[in-house]
């Protein structure tokens, strides 16, 4: 290719263009608010955990009652819920939803989920807390938040602390 006057107009041209094209494209992306380094992670909490009628397959469901706070500037929309509750340090309960509502901003608001029980885990969690004889368990509570205005795919949130047993024992 011969290098001329005509050919670098043109190279300059297609580079102006594509610097265009990707300037548009970051400003047409809506709910950035992720990519602001002033933007917190949501906080999740386990509210309540109540056991749900059998249904014939055998499988221990719950309904896990969440709630979700918005430490940021913006509605935190969101697109699906994946979770998982580990006792003792063994999966026991994980669950998922789509249906969830927006969370304003400097806002919460209550999650209500169906979830299903790991037999296993559950053992594993049982066995441990035998061997612990303590009288808390230490729990993690791991979510998954799907955004629906983002180009980050999810937020993950990790929760841990200690269930006090003493608060179960008559």
């Amino acid at each position: 290719m011969k290098w001329n006057r005509k050919n670098l107009v043109d190279i300059a041209g297609t580079l102006r263009t594509r610097a265009f094209v990707l300037l548009l494209l970051a400003l047409s992306i809506p709910g950035c608010a992720t990519l602001s380094p002033e933007f917190e992670k949501p906080e999740v909490q386990l509210t309540a955990l109540e056991p749900l009628p059998g249904n014939g397959s055998g499988d221990l469901r719950f309904r896990i009652h969440l709630r979700v706070f918005n430490p940021n500037n913006r509605e935190l929309s969101l697109s699906g819920l994946y979770y998982t509750l580990k006792l003792a340090g063994h999966k026991v309960i994980t669950g998922t939803s789509s249906n969830l509502p927006v969370i304003p901003a400097y806002g919460q608001d209550a999650i209500v989920v169906d979830a299903s029980a790991n037999i296993m885990g559950s053992f594993m969690a049982a066995a441990e807390l035998i061997r612990l004889q303590g009288n808390s368990v230490p729990y993690e509570l791991e979510a998954k938040l799907g955004l629906r205005q983002s180009i980050l795919p999810a937020i993950r949130v990790t929760k841990r602390g200690e269930i006090d047993l003493g608060q179960y024992q008559r």
